[in-house]
């Protein structure tokens, strides 16, 4: 059997053959419809970083929830990122704002609400301060010579007691100890009355009474006021 030889018109019709079969593959290939391809036509990793045109990807083509803590990059999100707003209290995790990530001055006074903070320790001396109470004292009283304290012209649970000797008297006050005093004689125009006051107690009125001793030329029994201090 004699072997087919090579001729023109064979190289010609093979030549013509090939250019139609690839010219109709690359016109098959431009001429796609739309929609054409899908996620099932993607192999895997077949879509990277390097393949999406920038701001390709907007936030309608995200789904809700699709970007999670895990995707995102340390240092990613910057204050510059962060919408006007969009961090609110309900976004923040319990524990998630310390007192290291709060700038200096970043909390004024404007932004406390006055019923959640209690008083501040130094500020409980000002309660005990005879300078704040100078104005309005806690307890005082006016008491005749006898002991007798006038109610009408009297502040707090005052109680008096007349001493062993004439001219002294124990006083005391419900609630608290006083840590400060001032007496003056009810002087009614005549002699020469004076008054003193000791705190701390003494012999005759121990504490935590108030010893008040009240003079006329010498130890004597007569009216005073008396103001007493926490």
């Amino acid at each position: 059997m004699k072997k087919p030889k090579l001729t023109y018109a064979n190289v010609v019709s093979t030549l013509a053959l090939f250019l139609a079969l690839t010219g109709a593959t690359a016109f098959a290939v431009n001429q796609l419809p739309n929609k054409s391809i899908g996620a099932k036509q993607l192999r895997p990793g077949a879509v990277v970083a390097d393949k999406i045109r920038k701001n390709a990807v907007t936030a309608p083509k995200l789904k809700a929830e699709a970007v999670k803590s895990g995707k995102i990059a340390s240092f990613a999100v910057k204050e510059a990122k962060l919408a006007n707003g969009s961090v609110t209290n309900l976004k923040l995790a319990s524990g998630s704002v310390s007192t290291e990530k709060i700038a200096p001055d970043a909390v004024t006074g404007a932004q406390i609400a006055e019923s959640t903070v209690g008083q501040v320790p130094a500020a409980n001396h000002a309660n005990t301060a005879t300078f704040s109470e100078s104005g309005n004292p806690v307890a005082f009283a006016a008491v005749d010579q006898n002991g007798v304290v006038d109610t009408a012209n009297s502040k707090g649970a005052i109680s008096v007691k007349e001493g062993k000797e004439a001219g002294i008297y124990c006083v005391a006050v419900a609630g608290f100890s006083p840590r400060g005093a001032q007496v003056t004689p009810r002087y009614n125009g005549s002699g020469n009355l004076t008054a003193y006051v000791t705190l701390g107690g003494t012999a005759s009125c121990p504490a935590p009474q108030v010893e008040v001793q009240t003079h006329n030329g010498g130890p004597a029994k007569a009216p005073f006021y008396v103001v007493l201090y926490r």
